[in-house]
């Protein structure tokens, strides 16, 4: 069973991987692990969600920010004029949304998932998605569901596909952020429109020590003195 704990408010699992990186329990906007959550364009901080595609928000590339003219080609943020391929933290969903010290994953961290748990297709609460379960601790996982992704209005993939977009741009392609992807029997750091709407995980940089933030699990104790219980954050 996980151990959770939170940071700002927000849940996370120590996978025990090689650079300390933990991720978040939940996609931004979801209340539980096997929740959608909403839907970014990459380098947007607002997100929208499944019930309001098509609505409130389009995914094109009429719509996005940085790209005025329509036409996939003249950005005027993160283009190779400004030699920024890496989003600014005010630019950061995680961050903006979560606060803290959170913020979207690098293409590095999300190929150290990819690298250092094992991967799995598996259904939660009637919801597809991909388990990545530690190799240090098989007690420790996190599941991120396939959300599909967006475009021109409509959500398409549900069930079949997700992902999670990274903080940076493809290495090839000003148009294109990357980002985790998987299906079924596939899964892999990719990198495709940056209009498209995708999923969002928060992660923090290292541990500053599990003691200091308090988990959601609580463990009773008994005050020896006046012989009262009283419920206290567990420290480890």
């Amino acid at each position: 069973m996980n151990e959770i704990f939170n940071n700002n408010g927000y849940g996370y699992v120590d996978l025990g991987l090689p650079s300390k990186t933990l991720w978040a329990t939940c996609n931004i906007g979801a209340d539980k692990p096997s929740d959608f959550g909403l839907y970014f364009q990459w380098g947007d901080t607002v997100g929208y969600a499944k019930d309001q595609i098509g609505k409130d928000k389009q995914f094109n590339l009429t719509n996005y920010k940085w790209n005025p003219s329509g036409d996939g080609k003249t950005f005027t943020k993160y283009n190779k004029t400004d030699n920024k391929n890496v989003l600014d933290l005010e630019d950061d969903a995680a961050n903006a949304n979560m606060g803290g010290s959170w913020h979207m994953p690098t293409p590095t961290q999300i190929q150290e998932l990819i690298n250092e748990t094992t991967s799995d297709w598996a259904k939660i609460d009637n919801v597809n998605g991909r388990l990545f379960t530690s190799k240090k601790d098989s007690s420790k996982s996190i599941f991120i569901p396939a959300t599909g992704d967006v475009w021109e209005g409509s959500v398409y993939g549900i069930g079949s596909y997700g992902g999670v977009w990274s903080s940076m741009l493809s290495e090839y392609y000003v148009s294109y952020g990357q980002y985790l992807y998987f299906y079924l029997n596939y899964i892999s750091l990719g990198g495709y429109g940056r209009f498209r709407g995708r999923s969002v995980r928060g992660v923090l940089d290292e541990s500053l020590g599990h003691k200091h933030f308090e988990p959601f699990q609580k463990v009773l104790i008994k005050e020896w003195l006046n012989s009262k219980s009283l419920w206290v954050p567990a420290l480890y």
